[in-house]
């Protein structure tokens, strides 16, 4: 399942949330870390400063515990005066300069020892839970700094609102223009506030489409010079074959080929003179008087091979002029017959279907001496699908081919 696809405005305002809500946060972060960091390392200056101080004022004390003028601090000579929960903390691990002790109910304690000159060692415990005002202040900071983030994202969205719409407003106006299928020149009209790229991709396709345009006027009348430079002659060759065939005594089936051969090319250059044309005005035609003037035509194509065609087809019409009909069906049929060594070639039509089927060697399965289907169903193809016709070739199942074209 495909996901619905976004619009500008919504990936910039998302983008835009998401990079601020990352960069509010991790300045949080960075704040409360330094604002407990600051507080340690303050406390700890503390205590290192207590415990020098009375190692310098009481170099051989004999008490093993007391405190000390500080701020609320304790000290111990060994660890056989503490108190059990401390003396358990302390011993939990190996202790060296400053060291920090949570005695939950006891208290948050930063702690220093050091070593005396006859080798005991001295322990300096700060009580500092009273003196703690990282938590509080920090949460006062963050509703501080969440307020401020609120605030400065609305004023932000404001304006990143104003500017997004500078950007997608021009983007589906153009959207708009190329969508309906006209001219957009002169149509594009980008505002004096849109961004610089929006421009240069309007005046970017404004040229584009003089280039296409230009191109295809240079293709239409390079038709229009083909249409006549093909049509006369072809038509001279098809009218002086008919007067030797009149003149020719009994069948001549050189003449016949002859007429063949050109009404294909007639049909040819028909079929490919049309792929250049508006095919949304084009009138329907009689497609049964096609197919029945398609037989006639190339139904010497038969020769002596034991092959019946047989027509179905009563009142139906195809989307498509006279001359691209013959076209279309006149290829099929003739790949049809040439394909089709012995049996039957169905020419069955119907309310918006025409399916000509053969008992021939099927559908990609020629010699390699007979495959290939040339440029004509390639031409079927092409034309097929510039008047909106469905077109299909596919082999039958009992042997055989089978082409189905099928429109509204």
């Amino acid at each position: 399942m495909t996901r619905p696809a976004r619009r500008v405005r919504s990936m910039i305002m998302r983008l835009f949330i998401g990079a601020m809500v990352t960069s509010f946060s991790i300045f949080t972060a960075m704040v409360v870390i330094f604002g407990f960091s600051l507080e340690d390392d303050i406390f700890e200056l503390q205590v290192r400063e207590a415990a020098d101080a009375f190692v310098a004022e009481n170099p051989a004390t004999g008490a093993t515990s007391g405190t000390l003028k500080a701020l609320d601090m304790t000290y111990y000579i060994g660890t056989d005066a503490m108190p059990d929960w401390l003396r358990t903390e302390v011993e939990r691990g190996e202790r060296y300069g400053v060291f920090e002790v949570f005695g939950e109910e006891h208290g948050h304690f930063h702690a220093v020892v050091r070593t005396l000159a006859d080798g005991r060692k001295l322990y300096v415990f700060f009580n500092a839970r009273r003196f703690i005002q990282s938590t509080p202040q920090i949460k006062g900071f963050l509703m501080v700094i969440g307020g401020m983030a609120i605030l400065g994202i609305l004023i932000s969205l404001f304006f990143l609102a104003r500017m997004s719409r500078k950007v997608s407003a021009p983007l589906e106006h153009m959207a708009d223009i190329l969508s309906d299928g006209d001219s957009v020149a002169g149509r594009l009209s980008i505002p004096e506030s849109a961004p610089r790229e929006l421009k240069l991709l309007a005046r970017a396709l404004e040229d584009r489409e003089t280039r296409i345009s230009e191109l295809i006027a240079r293709e239409s009348q390079f038709n229009r010079d083909v249409s006549h430079e093909l049509r006369t002659p072809l038509a001279v060759a098809y009218g002086a074959a008919e007067v030797l065939e009149e003149k020719a005594s009994g069948e001549n089936r050189a003449l016949q080929r002859l007429k063949a051969a050109v009404k294909d090319m007639q049909q040819l250059t028909e079929g490919i003179l049309w792929l250049g044309r508006d095919a949304s005005r084009v009138q329907a035609c009689d497609l049964t008087a096609v197919c029945a003037s398609s037989i006639h035509a190339y139904g010497q194509l038969v020769g002596d091979r034991p092959v019946t065609v047989r027509l179905d087809c009563k009142g139906v019409v195809m989307p498509v002029p006279e001359a691209v009909a013959h076209v279309i069906v006149g290829n099929i049929l003739r790949n049809a017959l040439s394909y089709t060594d012995e049996g039957e070639i169905a020419v069955l039509g119907a309310d918006g279907r025409l399916e000509i089927s053969d008992t021939g060697v099927g559908f990609g399965k020629a010699d390699p001496g007979r495959e290939g289907f040339g440029v004509g169903l390639a031409l079927v193809s092409r034309l097929c699908g510039h008047f909106g016709i469905s077109f299909d070739v596919a082999p039958r199942e009992g042997g055989g081919t089978s082409a189905t074209l099928t429109w509204s």
